[in-house]
């Protein structure tokens, strides 16, 4: 049986905010951060007994995902968007 295998590219999730002021505000934050932020609040959850075990692959998943606009929110002059690069 053969496994399956997945490049597992650089990822980011960025913040653009649009508003009022002349430029746009743009923060980016790799992917690798949040995953391991993720990897550390599931081992602290199971050190404590406090839930059911994560699947390792589920820490992972959003890597596999196309790049995409996860959130996009307007009102009046303002603009914000998250999204998966």
């Amino acid at each position: 049986m053969r496994r399956e295998r997945v490049a597992l590219r650089p990822r980011f999730l960025y913040l653009w905010v649009r508003g009022s002021f002349p430029l746009p505000l743009v923060l980016v934050l790799p992917l690798f951060a949040l995953e391991w932020s993720l990897m550390l609040v599931a081992l602290i959850r199971k050190t404590r007994r406090l839930s059911s075990p994560v699947p390792f692959k589920a820490l992972f998943a959003l890597r596999w995902l196309p790049p995409m606009l996860l959130v996009w929110v307007q009102a009046g002059e303002t603009e914000v968007r998250l999204g998966l690069w």
